[in-house]
């Protein structure tokens, strides 16, 4: 990944909140967790049913599948962790709004929902779904290294269980990997983004302080035909992010912004040629580059 595309080890969860459905409805709508113009869902637990992102915030929240689904794509979601239904709950044919970009493609934005908390079976289920019917956005969520951290620590020490757990990934991705290459519909056409809802600490075996620096520190790699191959990406983006060292930068700081996992709904938007997810606040402008500046041609 960093050879082939474009990262960087220093990005950032939502600022108040570094636990796992509050930063993946963050990922999904473009927006921080509190505040008027955020997602507002701070549960963790499974959501039961009649639960759902709207009725909590009392306004529909949309998200990447909404702009994808309205715009004539498919969608879908693979979970290991059950609570992830929340989704499924918050965009299905009852509860998802009706679409109004040009052909009706439906209230159900969420095209395809599977969970399966044993990762080696989903990722055969991912793999066997998309050989059938390429998703043109998908989202994929790996619990291994969280369940390790939780039981063993996030200890980084080589054959740690949680290094294997995280090695088990590496492996997972090399696998999505072959297939795009060996998928003619999809290779040369498909795009990853690769990011993590919150780091955690040895300690504690958990991570719910958001002003501890390893839990609100993440990776986020971005790979594809649109993406410049070696790139760190805060050296890309001089003029839209900057690397926040070891602060925690508030969303209303008048310094640039880290890249936030946040970010990973309007850039897959924005490279499938999409609008940003309205109501974003997370590189809503789609401002967040991908690509090396090209170099001026000598004389």
């Amino acid at each position: 990944m960093i050879k082939e595309g474009a990262h960087t080890h220093n990005a950032r969860t939502d600022f108040n909140y570094t636990v796992t459905l509050p930063n993946h409805t963050c990922m999904l709508t473009g927006r921080g967790v509190v505040g008027e113009s955020g997602h507002a869902w701070i549960e963790n637990g499974t959501p039961k049913i009649g639960q759902m992102l709207h009725r909590n915030k009392k306004a529909y929240i949309a998200s990447a599948f909404d702009v994808a689904h309205d715009h004539g794509l498919k969608t879908a979601l693979f979970s290991s962790k059950e609570k992830f239904v929340l989704y499924d709950l918050s965009y299905n044919d009852r509860s998802g709004r009706p679409d109004t970009q040009g052909k009706d493609n439906g209230k159900d934005k969420l095209d395809h929902y599977h969970f399966n908390e044993k990762t080696e079976e989903l990722i055969k289920t991912f793999t066997e779904s998309l050989a059938k019917t390429p998703y043109d956005f998908s989202m994929l969520h790996l619990r291994d290294p969280d369940t390790a951290g939780h039981a063993n620590g996030w200890d980084i020490q080589p054959k740690s269980v949680y290094i294997s757990a995280v090695s088990k990934m590496d492996w997972i991705i090399g696998k999505i990997f072959d297939f795009i290459d060996t998928n003619e519909q999809m290779k040369g056409k498909t795009a990853l983004i690769i990011t993590a809802d919150h780091g955690g600490r040895l300690e504690t075996k958990t991570h719910t302080k958001s002003d501890e620096k390893l839990n609100y520190t993440i990776p986020f790699y971005v790979w594809g035909p649109d993406v410049s191959a070696g790139n760190e990406l805060y050296k890309v983006n001089p003029s839209s992010r900057k690397d926040p060292g070891d602060k925690n930068i508030k969303y209303e700081s008048e310094e640039l912004q880290p890249i936030r996992n946040g970010d990973a709904g309007n850039l897959a938007m924005s490279m499938l040629g999409l609008p940003a997810i309205d109501g974003s606040t997370i590189n809503s402008k789609q401002e967040l580059n991908v690509k090396a500046a090209q170099k001026a041609e000598e004389n």
